[in-house]
């Protein structure tokens, strides 16, 4: 029998049942559509929000947040003999208040070692960070982030280089003075929280003398050369650091926020996978009918010369062409709704993204699935005998 063959009586049959077949291929499509778009903004989610978070997170970096008693000069010292480590510095943070013509506003007091402070803003000069006045902290005097200067909301200039600062810190009040105003940047060391919690940078030798009167740092940042060797420096980090403290490696935060994403992906697309299924139950009842209205036909094909085989294929055919309309379609409108489509998540905007892994799933799993259920009920009326078939009534 040729392939011309197998076509044409499975392209009559569908025409004779088109009803049905309309119907098949109108839940091969939903679930192809729903299919590719949930993998699609899987996919694009899971791009998007790995860039931000390394865009904000230093891969080569090792944070060690200290126990109760926090993090001396010892252990650092400790960290920078660890082989493969670059450096380590100590980071100092305290929270206050700070008053300013807004009335009373929480705010993060910084103190990190000039050297470092470019790093930590993730800039490779301070000038590239500075909007007006100096680069560096230097005794009372500390540099602004953007939204304690400027009203974000307004975009209302609050301070101005010179003005002074009213804090409210460890039980103390303290005067500070603005001798520089920061741009509105992405810190790769402080994972972002300038752009939530307005930011004082301060001489670390001042927030010694005025804030903190112990050299106890809360938290500690590693710099590592390379990364291949991060695994071992991290458990000899884990060894040196003191009782309480906790290691987090960046790399590793990406790597685990990655792992997330993926696993929530699957579930979407195992929800929207639900369509393939009752798509699958109409193939099945739509074969064992058309099994059983056809018995007779079936008797006639054999009796001139077709096989079992020749049968089971002829259905299974069936299955593969309505299954394959509904994939060309349903995949053709994805393709649309991708270049119009947003969808707004963690303050991330994206469009999917039909990566080949998504079309060949989108369109495969549905097709294998269909062709999957209509094969028993195809199996069976291959197998019928053609006598009692020609008989059927």
């Amino acid at each position: 029998m040729n392939l011309s063959d197998y076509f044409y009586i499975s392209y009559t049959s569908i025409k004779e049942k088109k009803g049905r077949a309309a119907g098949a291929v109108l839940g091969v499509l939903i679930a192809v559509l729903a299919l590719s778009l949930a993998l699609g903004v899987g996919e694009s989610f899971q791009k998007a929000f790995v860039e931000q978070l390394q865009s904000t997170i230093a891969a080569d970096s090792v944070f060690v947040i200290g126990g109760p008693t926090g993090l001396t000069d010892a252990d650092i010292a400790y960290f920078k003999s660890i082989p493969g480590v670059r450096d380590a510095h100590g980071i100092l943070m305290a929270s206050g208040t700070v008053y300013t013509e807004k009335g009373e506003q929480q705010v993060s007091i910084v103190a990190v070692d000039p050297d470092f402070l470019p790093r930590y803003l993730g800039v490779s000069d301070m000038r590239k960070a500075v909007a007006e006045g100096e680069s560096f902290p230097k005794g009372l005097g500390v540099l602004a982030s953007y939204n304690l200067w400027m009203d974000p909301g307004t975009g209302r200039r609050l301070l101005d280089v010179g003005s002074t600062l009213t804090v409210r810190v460890s039980g103390k009040t303290i005067q500070l003075f603005v001798t520089g105003l920061l741009e509105q940047t992405s810190s790769s060391m402080s994972m972002g929280h300038e752009f939530q919690t307005a930011t004082i940078y301060m001489d670390p030798d001042a927030y010694f003398t005025f804030i903190g009167k112990t050299r106890n740092y809360p938290v500690a940042i590693v710099l590592v050369d390379d990364l291949n060797r991060l695994d071992a420096i991290t458990e000899n980090i884990r060894a040196l650091a003191p009782p309480g403290a906790r290691i987090i490696s960046a790399a590793a935060m990406v790597k685990q926020f990655t792992m997330l994403v993926g696993a929530l992906q699957a579930f979407v697309a195992i929800i929207s996978a639900v369509g393939m299924g009752v798509t699958a139950l109409w193939i099945f009842d739509s074969t064992t009918i058309s099994v059983t209205q056809r018995t007779k036909e079936i008797g006639i094909l054999k009796a001139l010369g077709y096989t079992s085989r020749d049968i089971l294929i002829i259905f299974l055919l069936e299955t593969a062409i309505v299954s394959s309309i509904g994939v060309f379609i349903g995949l053709s409108l994805a393709y649309m709704a991708s270049n119009f489509m947003k969808v707004s998540a963690f303050g991330i905007v994206i469009s999917p993204v039909l990566s080949l892994n998504t079309i060949l799933l989108a369109a495969l799993l549905p097709l294998a699935s269909n062709v999957l259920a209509a094969f028993i009920p195809a199996r069976r009326g291959a197998s019928l005998n053609p006598v009692e078939a020609l008989r059927y009534e």
